[in-house]
């Protein structure tokens, strides 16, 4: 009888270390920066979707229709920020804006335009990027703790991918916060495709 009851207490013993060391054992996250480096791959692609603004005194919001080939792109907005349409096309070279009232204007940076003729900030050079749930790879970021939402903080602004998507090989953002005191950004994405048909125009009509 005894050498049962030394039997069983050897496998309790052994069966409470195995226990122990499972849960000991480290889970890495089911999606990091690292496992998300891939979709700097895609280069021509298009999302549809929602983008919401909001400051200290305001927030409207936007449909959005963003294009992208390489460094061109091809942005869409309906009803953007209470303004109407626009049209937002070029690269990172020239840019051109062609607004709901037929007007037509040119910069060198797609953010300076928004900025002098829609009154809004928005780091349009970087979001091709962030879109994508990568950094700028032409600025530093720091990444943000395992312990925290998915995201970093770059160029002044944090950003934070709560929900993503699986599309094709690729983990996509399905939704994105941008946020640089006091302004912040939400990007619902409803819809990716990725290697669309490129627009051939370069300029907004």
């Amino acid at each position: 009888m005894s050498f049962y009851i030394k039997l069983l207490q050897v496998l309790a013993i052994l069966s409470l270390t195995a226990c122990s060391q499972w849960q000991q054992q480290p889970t890495e996250p089911a999606n990091t920066l690292d496992t998300l480096a891939n979709n700097n791959s895609i280069q021509q692609w298009s999302v549809r979707g929602k983008i919401g603004l909001r400051n200290e005194t305001q927030a409207h919001s936007a449909y959005l229709n963003w294009n992208q080939c390489g460094d061109d792109f091809d942005i869409r907005l309906s009803g953007p920020l209470g303004q109407g349409a626009a049209h937002l096309v070029g690269n990172a070279e020239q840019v051109h804006l062609a607004t709901s009232n037929q007007q037509h204007y040119s910069a060198s940076s797609a953010g300076q335009l928004l900025e002098q003729q829609l009154g809004w900030s928005l780091p349009v050079e970087q979001l091709r990027h962030w879109l994508r749930a990568i950094p700028d790879p032409d600025f530093a970021y720091r990444a943000n703790q395992p312990n925290q939402v998915l995201g970093f903080s770059q160029e002044g602004w944090r950003l934070s991918y709560p929900r993503l998507t699986q599309q094709d090989k690729y983990q996509l953002p399905a939704r994105i916060i941008a946020e640089q005191a006091p302004l912040k950004v939400t990007l619902v994405i409803k819809a990716w495709q990725l290697n669309p048909d490129c627009p051939k125009q370069t300029t907004a009509p």
